[in-house]
């Protein structure tokens, strides 16, 4: 075997290495792309998750402050309503009282 024919089986073999790593990159490669893709796209729909359900949780508790404001402003009003109903009974009645009917 002359240096020339060990060189070019040495080259053979090298170039034989280079094609599989080639081949094993080609596939690779997009596989580590669509893991990434898939990792961003979980952690872009956790934090649609979580930031849907604080949403929810906001909106529970304003209807719920809003229905005890309503709550409270129905039981002011029904009060100010005998209290003022109570008002104009007195009214009336001093007002009787004072002017004669003709």
């Amino acid at each position: 075997m002359t240096l020339q024919e060990k060189i070019s089986i040495v080259m053979q073999a090298i170039s034989f290495i280079g094609i599989i790593f080639g081949v094993y990159l080609y596939f690779r490669r997009p596989q580590e792309k669509s893991e990434t893709t898939d990792a961003v796209f979980k952690e872009r729909m956790d934090n649609y998750e979580t930031t849907t359900k604080e949403a929810i949780k906001l909106a529970l508790n304003h209807s719920h402050t809003v229905e005890s404001k309503l709550d409270s402003h129905i039981k002011e009003s029904q009060t100010k309503g005998e209290a003022d109903a109570r008002w104009q009974g007195r009214m009336e009645t001093l007002l009787e009282e004072r002017l004669p009917r003709k």
